[in-house]
């Protein structure tokens, strides 16, 4: 689970049955970074707008989807949702030493980054001091790699929040 935004959707499995229309529906919500109109989802899923319409209903209610009002109505992927769900895996799937010790890598490699730049975040960095000595692109793909290290970080802190309250709940 280290490939930065796309670690979401990737760690969300679909819960429904491979090629069914639901299943289409959510995989393309899963890709879609921008919001959409129920005739685009449609169009890409290849199945009746009355039915994506149905089930767009359905993952509004569940929260998978945030609708917006207009004519036609948008909607957008709920990613706070998304984000919930890996969490939940993550404190599902990990133990918490394992959890413990992925959160302790990431924070070295955000130490890495902080003495590297000088800087508390990535946000913070000096570009026009730090470009005079290093490439763009590396610039880029550090501070890139640094954003996305802190995401994953706030993940597996939560999912040891979790596992925490499991492990004091099991004791009582």
């Amino acid at each position: 689970m280290d490939s930065g935004p796309d670690e979401l959707q990737s760690a969300i499995e679909n819960p429904f049955d491979e090629g069914s229309i639901e299943a289409r529906l959510y995989n393309e919500i899963l890709r879609r970074q921008s919001p959409f109109t129920i005739a685009d989802l449609a169009a890409r899923t290849e199945c009746d707008p009355a039915g994506a319409r149905e089930y767009i209903q359905s993952f509004v209610s569940l929260g998978v989807v945030i609708k917006h009002s207009g004519d036609p109505p948008t909607y957008e992927r709920n990613d706070a949702y998304f984000e919930w769900d890996t969490v939940k895996a993550l404190a599902q799937d990990h133990s918490l030493a394992e959890l413990e010790s992925r959160i302790e890598s990431l924070l070295e490699r955000i130490q890495t980054y902080q003495e590297r730049y000088d800087a508390d975040t990535p946000e913070t960095v000096d570009q026009v001091t730090v470009d005079a000595k290093m490439s763009r692109a590396s610039v880029d793909a550090d501070l890139n790699d640094w954003t996305n290290t802190r995401a994953k970080l706030r993940r597996y802190k939560r999912a040891r929040q979790i596992r925490l309250g499991r492990s004091e709940s099991t004791c009582i």
